[in-house]
């Protein structure tokens, strides 16, 4: 019995040593959990490569090797179309199709556009973008710099300058080449780069555009459609938020995406490559929108403005009772804002993304404040405006309230209070008469003493005169007495 009780032990341990040298099974697609798009784990994407970041500051969001090498087939036409909008070529420029558009391989995607076709810039623009027209791409290259070869060493100047590291182009428009190639990463790079341009939106935001081609002495229209079945409201895959941008395939690059998607100031860019079935793309990307937006928290406007505090709105206001404990100063709230639903997302547990976020917030905002603020004031008292111009150019506004209440100074006893005949002289116009009577008072006083100044002088030269006189006559006296004397004699 013992030994039977060792030996299943024995089988037991040995069990549970293999169960734990077998490794876990890693998440698959089946495993996602749409109703927790959070825990989004790179096993839950069907494509080989994949990333997502924000558009705003390149911060990367989720990654499944973003840096591997790979074919990035017709997503390449992001760049061809960021160089066309960046060349200085009007959008209403009309253009020549250049011969060198029908130097393309025999199986590629077209427009189609031929040698000789006038169009304006912008058609072609549409054009290559919403059918993937690889002969359209060569034209815009031959339009742009001369000929494809100098457009191409202009694509991979420029993806230096985004900061791609593992990408080199070897034509404009993706169709297969071993020197051909680029990451999750850069493309997202160059994406977010893009969708900087308002032009750019407009193209790769559309479900379909109309062409005006002149060819021959024909003038012909020819209807374009956008293969983004995100943007598609009739489409199973359909997401409100996307705003564009690219697909792409060939058998070595498989099924390719460059997506972008905007949510409440929030905007991201995603990056599928190498699925295999047609609908992984769209799958994938969802997928890592859903993940994405989860990344951010919403933050009201009042929210914001008292993140901002004291480096928005702080105000002195006068008269402030000595006690005060804010010593006069005042830190404005907000209330009665026009649009109380909107909300500016900030990326979770990002110190400098919420930093950079109360930065453009109070960029945005414009106060109006109320002039010679003075005390008593009291707590919710409207004492200006607020103006918010939100990312999209909607303007908001609000109230601008005090926080608390702030009293005055007593009242203090002055010498008014005591002489009350002293009230009189609040008046302009009895200071202005007391002035005047005081200094005709005082040139009054001025003249008499200058009129006695003028008798005591006068006074003292007849004294001087009579005394001298006196001494005259005496002297003369003396004289004739001292004569007599010696008559007498």
């Amino acid at each position: 019995m013992l030994r039977r009780l060792r030996w299943m032990a024995g089988l037991l341990a040995a069990c549970v040593a293999l169960l734990c040298a077998v490794p876990a099974l890693a998440e698959s697609p089946s495993d996602y959990n749409k109703n927790v798009p959070q825990l989004l784990k790179e096993g839950h994407l069907h494509a080989e490569s994949a990333v997502l970041i924000d558009a705003e500051n390149g911060d990367v969001l989720f990654a499944k090797n973003a840096t591997q090498r790979m074919y990035p087939a017709s997503t390449t036409k992001v760049m061809t179309l960021l160089l066309a909008l960046e060349s200085g070529i009007g959008m209403d420029t009309t253009i020549v199709i250049p011969q060198q558009s029908t130097q393309i391989p025999a199986d590629s995607s077209l427009v189609p556009v031929f040698p000789g076709d006038v169009m304006t810039f912008r058609d072609l623009l549409y054009g290559f973008m919403l059918t993937s027209g690889n002969d359209g791409a060569n034209a815009v290259a031959v339009l742009v710099s001369g000929n494809v070869e100098s457009f191409v060493d202009r694509m991979n100047k420029r993806a230096e300058e985004l900061g791609c590291e593992g990408t080199h182009f070897a034509n404009p428009h993706g169709y297969h080449d071993e020197n051909h190639y680029s990451t999750a990463l850069d493309l997202a790079r160059i994406a977010a780069e893009a969708i900087r341009l308002d032009s750019f939106r407009r193209i790769v935001s559309a479900t379909s555009y109309t062409m005006s081609i002149q060819r021959g002495n024909s003038q012909m229209d020819h209807r374009v459609v956008n293969t983004n079945s995100l943007l598609k409201e009739d489409n199973t895959y359909y997401y409100p938020d996307c705003i564009g941008i690219k697909t792409g395939f060939h058998s070595m690059a498989g099924q390719c995406f460059v997506g972008a998607a905007e949510r409440d100031g929030v905007r991201l860019v995603s990056v599928d490559l190498h699925g295999e079935a047609n609908t992984d793309k769209w799958v994938d990307t969802i997928r890592m929108f859903n993940y994405g937006f989860t990344r951010y928290t919403g933050y009201t406007l009042e929210e914001m403005f008292n993140f901002a505090g004291e480096r928005i709105a702080t105000l002195r206001v006068s008269n402030a009772i000595d006690s005060d404990p804010g010593k006069g100063l005042l830190n404005p709230k907000i209330a009665q804002i026009s649009d109380p639903d909107y909300t500016r997302m900030v990326e979770n547990d990002n110190e400098t993304a919420m930093q950079n976020a109360i930065d453009d917030f109070i960029s945005r905002c414009e106060l109006t404040v109320t002039s010679n603020m003075v005390a008593p004031v009291s707590e919710g008292e409207i004492i200006g405006r607020v103006r918010y111009v939100d990312q999209s150019g909607g303007v908001i506004t609000a109230l601008l309230v005090a926080d608390r209440d702030i009293a005055e100074q007593p009242a203090r006893t002055s010498l008014t209070d005591i002489i009350p005949a002293l009230a009189y002289f609040e008046n302009p116009l009895v200071v202005l008469l007391a002035v005047v009577l005081i200094l005709l008072i005082v040139l009054l006083l001025v003249a008499g003493a200058v009129r006695g100044a003028k008798k005591d002088r006068r006074r003292k030269q007849i004294y001087e005169a009579r005394r001298l006189e006196y001494m005259r006559r005496m002297s003369a006296q003396k004289r004739r007495d001292a004569k007599n004397r010696r008559d007498r004699w």
